[in-house]
């Protein structure tokens, strides 16, 4: 899973991005019209409680790839501006960072802030490219010489799609079933995407609790059905630069209770469907991401693909009940020890142990 940054130059996704991997790019890269990669941790506290009882050699938390993908400029030239659409069409996911932020700097090469019509401008770019690539594959296909059986079914899906565009609806809203998803099979629609809104502002903003045009972005955001978070990217870059504890106390200060970076993992997680199982134990505490619905032995294959073929059985507890009991054998006393085959539904906070041969 590969989350893309998108959005408008100078909207703050390269410092979005340095906060939330860690990264430290060279001054102007951000513009340099190259896609940075990177990871970011998934903060969870479970991982603390589950550390603190194992007291393991090493702690994994889940992890969440990010690119950084530079917006597109007025002056760029059709081949840079194409390039950097074929990136945003690969990322599994995007989040479109708005600027709401003032800064000298900004204001000056880009103006004022304006996060409602950058927000609105952009969607309507994704539509717009959309629009372009169904309307190309429609007329190829009307014009083939040698039509396939499903051609005609596959027309009609375009159209649907289509007419879905040109009423400013995304294509993420319609919800697709399984068979018109196998037609689609291959072709990549922006407005398809899971997106996300994230609205960067400034410190005194931050203690307002005001922006620009907050009001009509939470009314268009809750239209389109678009999660939104606000985050003061800049202030949180300083001070993720800090010691732990002064982190802590300045955090409080700005009435920070919870980081840039958990709120859009916990968003992405619940937008996305996804889920953490750990395994545990004196050399290790791991925390798994798995798709919601994912089984057994689907999860063994995250760990690796032999311990997959070889499932016998997970050794399956949850988190709750191991910090209710304290222990992993007060949660066996008290019987909530499983024994699940391959075909067990995994869930958010199971602790597993699997049991494999090969």
């Amino acid at each position: 899973m590969q989350i893309g940054l998108v959005g408008m130059p100078n909207s703050g996704k390269t410092t979005l991005f340095e906060l939330l991997t860690g990264s430290k790019l060279a001054s102007g890269s951000g513009n340099n019209g190259e896609a940075h990669l990177g990871s970011a941790i998934v903060p969870d506290n479970r991982i603390g409680f589950l550390s603190s009882l194992y007291k393991p050699r090493k702690i994994t938390y889940a992890r969440i790839n990010f690119k950084d993908i530079p917006g597109v400029r007025m002056d760029d030239s059709k081949n840079r501006a194409s390039r950097l659409l074929d990136e945003v069409r690969s990322a599994d996911a995007l989040v479109q960072v708005v600027r709401a932020f003032n800064s000298e700097v900004a204001n000056q090469v880009a103006g004022n802030p304006d996060p409602y019509s950058e927000l609105v401008n952009y969607g309507a770019d994704l539509i717009l490219a959309d629009i372009d690539i169904l309307e190309k594959r429609i007329a190829r296909i009307e014009n083939t010489k040698k039509p396939r059986k499903e051609d005609s079914e596959q027309i009609a899906l375009l159209e649907k799609l289509l007419h879905t565009l040109e009423s400013e609806k995304l294509i993420n809203s319609l919800g697709l079933t399984t068979r018109e998803k196998e037609l689609l099979a291959g072709q990549s629609f922006l407005s398809e995407k899971p997106l996300f809104i994230v609205i960067n502002i400034d410190e005194s903003q931050l203690r307002a609790g005001s922006y620009p045009d907050k009001k009509k972005i939470a009314e268009y955001t809750a239209q389109k059905g678009l999660p939104l978070i606000e985050v003061c990217a800049q202030a949180e870059y300083e001070i993720s630069t800090l010691a732990p504890d002064e982190q802590l106390e300045f955090m409080q200060d700005l009435g920070l209770k919870e980081s840039g970076l958990g709120k859009l993992a916990r968003m992405a997680y619940k937008r996305l469907s996804m889920i953490s199982f750990f395994t545990v134990g004196d050399d290790e505490v791991k925390a798994w991401t798995l798709s919601k619905g994912a089984i057994a032995r689907q999860a063994a294959g995250r760990i690796h693909t032999d311990i997959e073929r070889g499932f016998i059985r997970a050794e399956v507890f949850h988190y709750d009940r191991l910090e209710e009991m304290g222990s992993a054998s007060g949660v066996r006393e008290a019987g909530h020890f499983r024994l699940e085959g391959k075909e067990y539904t995994v869930t958010d906070g199971d602790i597993i142990s699997f049991r494999f041969n090969v």
